[in-house]
């Protein structure tokens, strides 16, 4: 006769359905935004970054549709920026600076604008070497300059929230209506301590058209962004003739990175 069969494996301490299942407010985030599939087992924190992305897209389409009396198209970037397929997750280390980068107003990130569509951005950890949590230095971090009279902000993020930055392309689609901020990150003058944030970059597909809408401010309006720092390229320059979204970046890398070979 055959041998009997295995006993069956003991039950495991956690069932997976209940050491993975999504809090409450992750699974409405989920609901709202299908493509985000928000659950501390797959996604996690960019999942949730995402989902807060698309509902901020959301309201601003509600704001250009009410702003423009109906001109701008119910849902349009809610729907592009959900067609897209080039989000990017990025866990950003900022190495401690040397001495001379500490008094540089950006030594830890030069002054740019980020080109695409949303960037969601986490609360910044500070670290020591040996990886222990540290205050957050007084003089370091994210810096933007005041679209109003151009002085240098400093942005404190609380360590529960989420920071929303807009890339020169919404600014462009919207006719300049919304508008992309320069911002830096300063380093510290705190010897031996390091900067950790998770950035969410939210990206059209490579092909979407680059039109002004119906509804555009002048384009001399649109392009321009006061107090641009030294060194930082204009919008004018890398817009002029970007077809689609993909020329647009390449001119920008371009641009950023005149010295480094850049393919489309």
């Amino acid at each position: 006769p055959p041998p009997p069969p295995p006993p069956p494996p003991p039950p495991h301490p956690h069932p997976p359905q209940q050491a993975h299942q999504a809090p409450a407010h992750h699974q409405q985030l989920a609901q709202q935004a299908p493509q985000a599939v928000v659950s501390t087992q797959s996604t996690g924190m960019t999942g949730i970054q995402l989902g807060v992305g698309y509902m901020i897209c959301e309201l601003f389409d509600r704001y250009l549709t009410t702003l423009t009396n109906g001109v701008h198209p119910a849902g349009r970037f809610s729907e592009m920026l959900k067609r897209g397929t080039t989000c990017k997750g990025r866990l950003l280390h900022y190495f401690p600076a040397p001495p001379s980068a500490c008094k540089a107003e950006d030594g830890l990130c030069g002054w740019h604008l980020d080109h695409g569509g949303i960037t969601i951005l986490t609360c910044p950890l500070y670290l020591s070497l040996e990886g222990e949590e540290m205050p957050a230095p007084a003089d370091c971090g994210l810096h933007i300059k005041h679209p109003v009279d151009g002085d240098v902000v400093k942005v404190t993020l609380p360590p529960d929230c989420l920071l929303v930055q807009l890339g020169e392309s919404f600014q462009y689609l919207s006719g300049g209506h919304l508008r992309a901020t320069a911002h830096c990150v300063k380093s510290s003058k705190t010897p031996n301590i390091t900067r950790e944030t998770l950035a969410l970059f939210m990206d059209w597909m490579p092909e979407e058209d680059m039109q002004l809408p119906e509804y555009t401010r002048p384009f001399s309006e649109v392009v321009h962004t006061p107090f641009l720092p030294p060194g930082v390229p204009e919008l004018e320059g890398r817009i002029k003739g970007a077809k689609h979204y993909r020329d647009f970046a390449t001119n920008t890398f371009r641009a950023y990175y005149a010295d480094a070979e850049v393919e489309k």
